[in-house]
């Protein structure tokens, strides 16, 4: 009975399994699924929220270091043979035990500030590490969003294809009836059937590219490379005015949002804190300590002081300051400020040279923009143009006025113009996104 049911529940989980894929596969993915996708099964992802993780516990770990320190002891030792008796403080020969409890607690009072400077430092450590996870996220995004699209275009070009092998089958067969008739000769129907090889191995080639194209998407997404994965390719969407003003604008949001210019700025705060640290350690170090402590001692052959009155008897308690000043340590304090300082001069360097490439990376992206937003306009008058003449080739060459190699050129001409209006369009749309981008419209939305 075992072997029936263990196979029927195994069938029952294949058919489960099976029916979880064929769903998965009939589902359509947009952009931001990709995107999404991409992010969370990303290792670069998971590697830096490790990282921020540890950026967190440490920044905890430099607040709670201005609490006092406190620690306890107990101990418990036996002693044969010779010994010194605590009660007498002379040597004897005998068996004792002695037993020992310590509490102390100490705190630094004053130590150039190191404490407050360690605890922003950590702060800003900890709000650079969500900006690099940011950053991260943002780059994991800009890949998905490019091989989306150029997985996009590919599909589309293949559409384009399998049309212009469509009609030149049509074509095709309409020569051959014209041959029949007495109205086309053999040259141009041999002609035609060459047309149709060229369009079947350009179908080929750019089906090829489509497979090419679909495993750079899931390799950047994190997708398992033997699962089929459909897009959404309804990309053609109406286009606003171009970018004509508010350049400025765009710069000023890209200057305050992108995780570039805040991780730079948060660097320069960074060495400011590491050498307002290092001047500290040449102040003195004050610190304060307390203590209380108690024993208990037996003598194993006698009996002695119960332990309850020996706990309390022997009780004792202390307090402590000290004040630690640096006189000289071999130079090292104040090679370790210029250090700091020259490394704070670096950091404001880089953050001005960080300033720089993101203003010309934006208004670089606002110019590709709007050269995309023309293209796209002259590529539709373009298409427009040529499928008029198209349509007019193909009427004058069943009317027997054009030959077979004129009509192959104008079909190959509106063919290209449609591969670069689609082009257009979806170049359009990755210029469009980024410029969002750098007005602080976030990539994946919530």
């Amino acid at each position: 009975m075992k072997r029936p049911i263990t196979f029927a529940i195994t069938a029952t989980l294949a058919i489960l399994g099976a029916q979880a894929r064929q769903a998965d596969t009939a589902r359509i993915w947009d952009l931001q699924e990709c995107m999404r996708y991409a992010i969370e099964n990303s290792p670069r992802a998971v590697r830096q929220q490790l990282a921020s993780a540890n950026l967190k516990a440490s920044y905890h770990e430099a607040i709670l270091q201005h609490l006092p320190s406190l620690s306890g002891s107990v101990s418990v030792s036996t002693g044969f043979g010779r010994n010194v008796d605590p009660a007498t403080n002379i040597y004897t020969t005998v068996n004792t035990l002695n037993n020992n409890y310590g509490l102390s607690a100490g705190i630094t009072i004053f130590n150039g500030l190191q404490l407050v400077n360690n605890t922003r430092a950590s702060k800003i450590a900890k709000l650079r590490g969500d900006e690099v996870q940011r950053q991260v996220e943002d780059n994991i995004s800009i890949e998905t969003l490019n091989a989306y699209f150029n997985y996009s275009y590919t599909l589309g070009t293949q559409t384009l294809a399998r049309e212009q092998l469509e009609a030149s089958r049509e074509n095709l067969r309409q020569g051959r009836r014209m041959m029949a008739l007495g109205l086309k000769g053999a040259a141009d129907v041999a002609q035609l059937e060459a047309t149709l090889a060229a369009d079947e191995y350009n179908l080929t080639r750019v089906e090829n590219n489509v497979k090419t194209m679909e495993l750079k998407l899931k390799e950047v997404m994190n997708y398992p490379p033997e699962e089929p994965i459909a897009i959404d390719t309804a990309q053609r969407i109406a286009i606003p005015a171009p970018e004509t003003a508010g350049v400025a604008g765009v710069v000023d949001a890209a200057m305050a949002t992108l995780p570039d210019t805040r991780m730079s700025m948060m660097d320069v705060r960074l060495a400011k804190l590491n050498l307002s640290t290092a001047k500290a350690r040449l102040f003195p170090i004050l610190s304060a300590s307390a203590g209380i402590g108690t024993n208990y001692y037996k003598n194993l052959r006698q009996e002695g002081t119960p332990f309850s009155k020996q706990f309390k008897n022997n009780l004792s308690k202390s307090v402590s300051a000290s004040l630690s000043i640096p006189v000289f340590g071999g130079w090292s304090r104040q090679t370790n400020i210029v250090r700091m300082r020259n490394n704070l001069r670096s950091s404001e360097q880089v953050h001005i040279e960080t300033l720089r490439k993101v203003a010309i990376e934006v208004e670089q992206a606002v110019l590709d923009l709007n050269g995309a937003y023309s293209e796209r306009l002259l590529a539709e008058k373009q298409v427009h143009a040529r499928l008029l003449a198209y349509r007019v080739a193909q009427r004058k060459y069943q009317e027997g006025l054009l030959s077979a190699l004129d009509l192959q050129t104008t079909a190959n001409q509106l063919l290209e113009a449609r591969a670069t209006l689609l082009r257009a369009e979806l170049t359009w749309q990755v210029k469009r996104k980024l410029v969002d981008y750098y007005k602080g419209i976030p990539l994946l939305a919530e």
